[in-house]
């Protein structure tokens, strides 16, 4: 589990630990002049008190099975139950025989906007809209387990992606462009993007990667690093479309760290040139770090 971090007076936080996710969630308000607190501390039970009845999907998790996640809401605006945020969306998953969390997900959604009412109960429905919050929670929440779920079982995540993919259009009633076909990298992009048969090649290196890869780093490094090449060359040869840069960014934000620490330390494996090139391709800003790669 996360450490739990204690924030003073405008920086709470709550672990929530729900059917399938334990969940960290933090309201951040230090970036509006708002005296009264109470409404953003009631704003965190709420969202507690959703994620923690919602069973979102039929699978019966044992408590050790439950995803590590975070939600993180930067409160950039707040006037008349109108609040403007950056919503910080983190999971991660044990890598097998050790106790490191490899990161999953780690998405910045900038300027999420949605009405609260103090004390407002929020009920979560995969067959109507009920409200901007709920929706926004729900469908990170399956976005979150159909990724977990993604790199244990090839195509395993299909079916929250399915469910998410509901949430969006239920929510298109709101007018909220982020729910709209018409957006440009919003959440119905995102969603759609990940159903999207030609990016089925994504499913697989996300299996390929944790599954085949991480997985076995504890018993055999060079294997494991052979597969995490082989996969992200993949993802390069696969990756056509490069004026899409929504599934690329979601792997590597989570990864590239990971992927500089794995290849720049330990055994050393051939092939380390052509995996260069291809992380230059697919992540060109992270140039520097990919230079460390031995």
């Amino acid at each position: 589990m996360r450490k739990i971090y204690l924030f003073l007076c405008c920086f709470v936080s709550l672990i929530v630990s729900g059917q399938e996710l334990v969940c960290q969630i933090t309201v951040n308000t230090q970036q509006v002049n708002q005296t009264n607190q109470q409404i953003f501390k009631t704003l965190e039970k709420s969202v507690q008190e959703l994620v923690n009845r919602t069973q979102w999907t039929s699978l019966k998790v044992l408590p050790n099975e439950k995803i590590q996640c975070s939600l993180v809401f930067t409160i950039t605006g707040y006037e008349n139950n109108r609040i403007t945020a950056d919503v910080q969306i983190q999971s991660s998953r044990p890598v097998y025989n050790s106790v490191y969390q490899s990161n999953i997900l780690n998405y910045r959604e900038k300027s999420v906007v949605f009405t609260y009412l103090e004390n407002e109960p929020l009920f979560f429905n995969l067959n109507t809209y009920t409200s901007e919050l709920t929706s926004l929670v729900a469908y990170y929440a399956l976005l979150i387990i159909g990724f977990d779920a993604d790199t244990f079982a090839l195509g395993g995540g299909n079916p929250y992606y399915r469910e998410a993919h509901s949430v969006v259009l239920n929510a298109q009633v709101s007018g909220n462009a982020a729910w709209q076909q018409s957006g440009d990298n919003n959440r119905w992009q995102l969603v759609t993007d990940l159903l999207a048969a030609e990016n089925d090649f994504f499913h697989e290196v996300l299996y390929n990667y944790h599954r085949k890869g991480l997985d076995i780093l504890t018993t055999d490094e060079t294997a494991c690093k052979e597969v995490i090449k082989q996969t992200i060359l993949l993802f390069d040869k696969k990756n056509t479309n490069r004026l899409n840069r929504m599934l690329p960014q979601l792997f590597f934000d989570a990864k590239s760290d990971e992927i500089a620490q794995i290849f720049s330390s330990g055994k050393t494996i051939t092939g380390m040139q052509e995996l260069k090139s291809a992380l230059e391709r697919l992540v060109p800003l992270a140039t520097n770090k990919w230079q460390t790669l031995k």
